[in-house]
């Protein structure tokens, strides 16, 4: 979708959001002002009066001198309450452009937020999910050392690495080859962080999914054995899974063990990097764990297309609140 696309498409939204701009004021008026509905009905009915008179060469001299009367008194209604005269006229949904989709020359930053709030929304995060982003990553909650091929690390200076390295993978999607896989104990952080890369992309206007292990497996499982006019749907949520440029498959090894996961699973990987789009795991498995839950062809699959990164063994959910998914 090239600029002037975008631009086209946020503003084709606005002549609905605008009537529902126009339905809150006039609602906040009414519930403010004393008899301030009468006068705008009436003002209604006379303005249907007039415009038929008018079409039948019919004398509405009277009509239009009530008709301004009435208008008089609503301006100074409104004006006395606190509100500009033309409060019921004139509201854009972005008063910064006027609903143009230009400012100064440029595109409007209110169509960037549309095009953000249409790819959260295709993401499937939710509101508390948008709050997990690297501006919120508290690195003081990595204390002490860690042991990490073979030698000892400090937990806050690798993770400060990873973030980093996080938000270069984020801004290369294009040149990557390999996928990231997050893995360390229950609570060490790694559905935050790849939370955090899935938002850093949204707010860039990029596409991005986040999707549990379990959602995802439920979701196939459903489409294999529905009815043919049940696929539809969810053949579309599954092609999204599949060709969205960055894919988050959450906390795997956690789904409930079925038979069919791993062709599932396999079947969604190869086609991922055929097509070379760009995928991060978190799990509680290390990669020497993955053949034990998986057969051969999916845990070859992921340690020779990924970079497995550990997560520093401390349970952060018990130092900021344990309903947190970290």
């Amino acid at each position: 979708m090239n600029l002037e696309e975008l631009v086209l498409k946020s503003l084709g939204k606005r002549p609905l959001l605008r009537e529902k701009i126009k339905e809150e004021r006039k609602n906040k008026i009414y519930s403010s002002i004393e008899n301030i509905e009468n006068l705008i009905s009436k003002k209604n009915e006379l303005a249907t009066k007039i415009m038929k008179s008018t079409l039948l060469n019919l004398d509405c001299s009277k009509d239009r001198v009530e008709f301004e009367k009435i208008e008089k008194s609503i301006d100074e209604l409104l004006l006395k309450n606190g509100f500009s005269k033309e409060y019921l006229n004139k509201y854009y949904v972005c008063e910064k452009c006027k609903d143009t989709g230009y400012y100064n020359g440029s595109v409007c930053n209110c169509i960037m937020k549309d095009l953000v709030d249409d790819r959260v929304l295709e993401s499937g995060f939710s509101n508390k999910k948008r709050e997990q982003n690297f501006s919120n990553f508290d690195f003081s909650l990595f204390e002490g050392n860690f042991e990490h091929v073979n030698r000892l690390v400090n937990s806050r200076e690798y993770m400060e690495k990873l973030v980093n390295f996080s938000k270069n993978y984020c801004d290369n999607l294009k040149i990557n080859d390999y996928g990231l896989f997050f893995y360390g104990k229950s609570g060490a952080g790694k559905t935050y962080s790849a939370s955090a890369m899935v938002n850093y992309l949204l707010d860039k206007g990029k596409r991005a999914c986040f999707i549990t292990a379990t959602e995802f497996f439920e979701l196939m499982a459903n489409y294999s054995y529905s009815f043919y006019r049940d696929k539809k749907e969810l053949q579309d949520r599954i092609d999204f899974i599949r060709n969205v440029n960055f894919l988050v498959i959450d906390d795997l090894g956690n789904e409930i063990s079925n038979k069919n996961n791993n062709s599932f699973l396999s079947s969604l990987l190869d086609y991922r990097f055929e097509k070379g789009l760009n995928t991060v795991i978190t799990s509680n498995l290390s990669e020497y764990d993955l053949a034990e839950y998986y057969d051969s062809r999916v845990a070859s699959r992921i340690r020779g297309n990924f970079k497995f990164f550990v997560f520093p063994p401390s349970d952060l959910r018990e130092k900021i609140g344990k309903n947190i998914k970290l």
